[in-house]
């Protein structure tokens, strides 16, 4: 265990499934942007028919009553066809009127045009003693520094809205009534040996996690 600046940093992993999977395993479960994006609207339709995106699958197999939100119409259509219990809703605005013991956030607070607003939405959307997991990318990723070395400006997803690093999604879940109580990074195995400055300094890393509960008044 690792403390910065007051955080509280695990071991790194490299799937975050070893994280998510025994919040999943019981309980209420909210999955956030199920749908996932893709540059051609038809080929991300194309692709839900044929399966859902890889993260909702992993936690639908393993709760089955797992419940899915994502703003896509068409998407969410597909996906209840399936079989999933889902439903269309905007994760900064929406009251779905019940409380989950998980809710997951994979990939999608980069993407938000009011991150703060989406926060102070999932703390009222948790049990209380319920947990919020935040993974993002991380803009210090090591091959960001060759990017930009080389062509002198980062690789920006063209739905991108922001950056976060450890300290500022920390600063931002303190600011909108939670507790980051817990933060890993990912290193993909993949690319952890062709990345090798993840071996000597993890802020290097691909991307993190934040896991989140409700804070004490």
């Amino acid at each position: 265990m690792k403390t910065m600046k007051g955080l509280n940093f695990k071991a790194p992993i490299t799937d975050r499934m070893a994280v998510i999977r025994p919040f999943v395993a019981q309980g209420s479960v909210l999955d956030l942007g199920v749908v996932d994006s893709r540059r051609l609207r038809h080929d991300t339709l194309d692709r839900l028919a044929k399966k859902p995106n890889l993260l909702f699958r992993q936690i639908c197999e393993i709760n089955v009553q797992a419940f899915g939100v994502d703003i896509d119409d068409e998407g969410i259509e597909i996906l209840r066809q399936q079989g999933f219990h889902v439903q269309t809703a905007d994760v900064v605005t929406m009251s779905l009127e019940q409380r989950f013991d998980t809710i997951i956030a994979g990939e999608i607070i980069e993407h938000l045009d009011n991150p703060g607003q989406f926060l102070r939405n999932m703390g009222r959307h948790l049990t209380p003693t319920g947990t919020l997991i935040i993974s993002t990318p991380n803009p210090f990723y090591c091959k960001q520094i060759w990017k930009i070395l080389r062509r002198n400006q980062p690789s920006v997803h063209e739905e991108h809205t922001c950056w976060f690093d450890p300290s500022t999604l920390s600063h931002l879940c303190r600011m909108s009534g939670l507790d980051p109580y817990a933060i890993y990074w990912l290193q993909s195995k993949k690319q952890l040996f062709k990345t090798w400055p993840q071996f000597f300094r993890t802020y290097f890393s691909h991307s993190f996690m934040v896991l989140a509960k409700q804070a004490q008044p």
